[in-house]
């Protein structure tokens, strides 16, 4: 029988750190644990809501400015003087990667909590005007901030490689799949974007009743090296679900980098 273990939790300390930073007492350790959920559950649907709200309201100006562009670039004869916009992202990699939390202890003077989010797409209009001004409000409002009235210092990173990011890669697939594009398609599209980065290899994995069958299964594709028993191995590792109208879907997802 083999013994499987979470690859991240595998390599924490030598390839992998721990995404919460903090030391608490005994008593207090649970109720911080709680806390430290809380503020990712509420960062994340709170951020992820606006950057989707954003990207509406961005793609709305960026095809006006496109056609204007588009205009000019007629009424000029020379090719050399045409103007050009930089692409949008991609959808299904605005998502937020990981949320990182450090506290500082209570028995300080000044007490804080440093919120950094790692998304494919960095809002920054969410620190700015009144959606900070809304932000704040919300962030008052929630049980986290009630109990230990703190300050909270939110940084925006965004991140390199966003095809090499499983958490990234596994909303792609989800978007497809509520689209109702086959499974197989998406699986080999999720692989051929992730070879574009500096991957070694990949390996999904889907387990459900897949395509509305009545008899669940598991189905799997995979494309280069995934040494998991080596611990000096950079391996990313995500897990998620997928709510469609015939059920419950599971996906994993192994990336190993250079």
């Amino acid at each position: 029988m083999g013994q499987k273990t979470n690859p991240l939790c595998f390599r924490l300390g030598t390839t992998h750190s721990h995404h919460s930073v903090w030391f608490e007492e005994p008593k207090n350790y649970s109720t911080s644990i709680q806390e430290d959920q809380k503020i990712r559950n509420f960062f994340k649907n709170y951020v992820q809501y606006r950057i989707k709200k954003g990207l509406q309201i961005g793609t709305k100006k960026y095809l006006e400015k496109l056609k204007k562009i588009e205009q000019k670039n007629k009424k000029q004869k020379s090719k050399k003087k045409r103007i050009s916009l930089p692409p949008l992202p991609p959808l299904g990699f605005e998502g937020i990667i990981r949320i990182e939390i450090e506290k500082q202890g209570f028995r300080t003077q000044k007490t804080f909590i440093r919120v950094i989010i790692y998304s494919g797409f960095v809002p920054k209009f969410l620190l700015k005007g009144k959606c900070l001004a809304k932000f704040k409000k919300n962030v008052k409002k929630q049980e986290f901030f009630s109990i230990y009235p703190r300050l909270i210092r939110i940084q925006l990173k965004r991140a390199e490689q966003l095809y090499s990011q499983p958490n990234l890669l596994a909303e792609f697939i989800t978007l497809q799949l509520k689209n109702r594009v086959p499974f197989r398609k998406t699986m080999q599209q999720a692989i051929d974007l992730a070879k574009e980065t500096d991957t070694k290899g990949i390996k999904l994995q889907l387990a459900g009743r897949i395509d509305g069958k009545e008899i669940a299964r598991k189905e799997g594709k995979r494309k280069g090296k995934l040494p998991l028993q080596i611990i000096c191995a950079k391996i990313d590792y995500c897990s998620h679900t997928i709510q469609t109208i015939n059920g419950v879907l599971g996906l994993k997802i192994w990336i190993f980098r250079k």
